[in-house]
This record gives structure tokens, sequence and C-alpha cells, in this order.
């Protein structure tokens, strides 16, 4: 799909706009295999990260599960509805480490097992290099669409019925006549409303547009964001037509996984 859309070896650089829309299709494209994607243009290179998109399972009412850590992160919050919790708040795990464990220590240091069920919050941190323009444009569809009828003759355009006609538009043409000796034609054109954004931006609306557009693809990656806490600029460059920015965000993020126990010799709670 890469090359289909152009991202490869000989051919001219894409614009930032383009590449967004890039982005957007080949997601769309492929839902049920990709999670995210990112497109980034260094030099005369591309470098394309990408997320495999992994559906997890419903949980097994025969099966015994801990909680464990999905991420590196200090704990926020801990929610057990069953289970032991065997870590605190504002203490760090790391990926896989058990938070709430299904085996509970009785009074008389008996073990016993029941699944665990609950919820862990932890801060959660994300370096992200980001780019954003100095000139921005734009297409957007309105969603309004027309049929217009069109007489075509040198450079004259006239257009019939047109009563409320659109400031831009996108267009297919099915031509109804068209003479291949002299320059005239009758044409009925599909119109499609568009706006077209074109803005110019100073260095510090760039910037801010910049570190706006990395929050944003940070919670689409990422859905299991609760709120984004803080970002930090750790370095900032000024490239020809755009502004370059590495940044470093942490978040409160969901890192609840559920891990399935080995059978032991327990008793179980049912």
């Amino acid at each position: 799909e890469l090359k289909y859309y152009g991202i490869s070896k000989y051919s001219f650089v894409k614009e930032y706009d383009e590449i967004e829309k890039i982005e957007e299709n080949i997601l769309n494209n492929n839902k049920d295999k990709l999670e995210w994607l990112e497109i980034i243009r260094e030099g005369t290179k591309y470098i394309v990260r990408v997320e495999e998109r992994i559906i997890n399972d419903n949980l097994l009412s025969d099966v015994n599960y801990d909680i464990v850590a999905s991420k590196n992160a200090v704990i926020k919050y801990i929610s057990a509805e069953s289970g032991e919790k065997i870590r605190e708040v504002n203490t760090y795990v790391k990926e896989g480490d058990v938070v709430i464990s299904s085996n509970i220590t009785m009074p008389n240091n008996n073990k016993l097992q029941s699944t665990a069920r609950g919820k862990v919050v932890g801060e959660v941190w994300y370096t992200i290099d980001t780019e954003y323009p100095y000139y921005y444009n734009e297409i957007i569809y309105t969603g309004n669409k027309k049929e217009v009828l069109v007489f075509n003759f040198i450079n004259r355009r006239i257009s019939f019925f047109d009563f409320d006609k659109y400031k831009s538009f996108d267009k297919n043409v099915k031509y109804l006549f068209k003479n291949n000796f002299i320059p005239i034609n009758l044409a009925l054109e599909y119109q499609y409303e568009t706006n077209v954004i074109n803005d110019i931006y100073t260095y510090d609306e760039a910037k801010e547009k910049a570190i706006d557009i990395a929050k944003e693809k940070l919670l689409d990656k990422y859905n299991k964001i609760i709120k984004i806490n803080n970002v930090t600029v750790v370095s900032e460059e000024d490239i020809t037509s755009s502004i370059r920015l590495t940044l470093f965000i942490s978040c409160d993020e969901d890192i609840t996984e559920y891990r399935e126990v080995i059978a032991e010799n327990y008793n179980i709670i049912e």
C-alpha cells in the first residue's frame, strides 16, 4: 500500500497533509490488522512506524487470572473486586508484574485461589517525534453534491441551471458530446463541494499545533489513555518549511492486563 500511495524509492516528496491522508487511508483499509501507523520524513528517508492490532479474546469463566501491568508505570489507582492487591499506589511496576494476585493469603497463612478482577491505572511515559508545517493546506468535503450541465468552448465555460454555485469543488466529468477536431464539448459534471484551508503559522503557532497533533495521535493510538498529564519539549528544530519537535509526554492510562494462572495445588473459591 505504501508503494501504491507513492511512498517508495525514486518518488517525489509528499506534502505534510498528503502524508496525513495516506496514513488515514491505510489504517481505514486495514482496520482488522493495524492499530496505528505513522509516516515521518527525515531528509531523503521515510520512517514508517506501525503497530499490529491484537484482538484479545474474552475472559473464560473457568480460568483463573492474575492482573498484571501491561506497561512500565507508576501505579496511580488500584481497584480490586476480587483477588489480593500485592502492589501499592505510587510504586513503580514493570510490564508483566503482578498487581492483583489470584492467590489470596488467609489469616492462617494458607493460600486460596480466586480469579482476580479489577482495574489498575498507572502513569505511563511516551517519547514522540512530531512535525508541523508553517504553511498548511487541507481540502475538506462538506458532503454537498450536485449535477451541473456544462458547455465548454475553447476557454469559455458556461454552466446551465447552476443557481447556487460552489466557491470550491471537486468534480467527476461525463462527456455527453465531444469533438476531437474542435475544442468544444458538452458535459455533465458531478460536483462535490469543498472547503479549502490555507493557513500560514508563526514559529510559536506551528509549535503549538505540533504539540496538539502529537497529543491527538497519542490518544488515537492508545485508547486506554485516561488523560494526558504533562508535555515536555525535549528538543525543537526549525527546518526549512516546518518545525520538528521531540516530546516527552506523561499520561494516566489503564494498564490492566489479565494473565492466565497455571493451576497449582490450591483450594478453589467458587
